[in-house]
């Protein structure tokens, strides 16, 4: 067993770092730009979603199966348009 720990430790100690490519903007520039924000809920959710979900957020009224779907297909659109190759959602209560 202490043989295979000693391997793997090797095996760490022995990979190479991985490049880091620093942004040449400043951060402020950059720094959440791929949220899901109000802005992008009004490009991407119908109208009629995009009220439900404001009311639920501003008033913390409950939101429908039905919107909660279309939320969760406009939240995968602009994922997808945002070069996400995976993805998943999941709608937790927040009891």
């Amino acid at each position: 067993m202490s043989s295979l720990r000693f391997k793997v430790v090797e095996e760490a100690s022995n990979r190479k770092a991985v490049p880091v490519n620093i942004p040449a903007e400043r951060p402020q520039e950059y720094y959440a730009s791929k949220v899901f924000n109000r802005a992008k809920m009004y490009e991407y959710l119908p109208i009629e979603t995009y009220k439900a979900l404001i009311n639920a957020i501003d008033n913390k009224q409950p939101l429908s199966r039905k919107v909660a779907d279309s939320v969760a297909e406009g939240m995968k659109r602009w994922a997808i348009d945002n070069g996400a190759r995976h993805y998943s959602h999941w709608f937790q209560p927040l009891t």
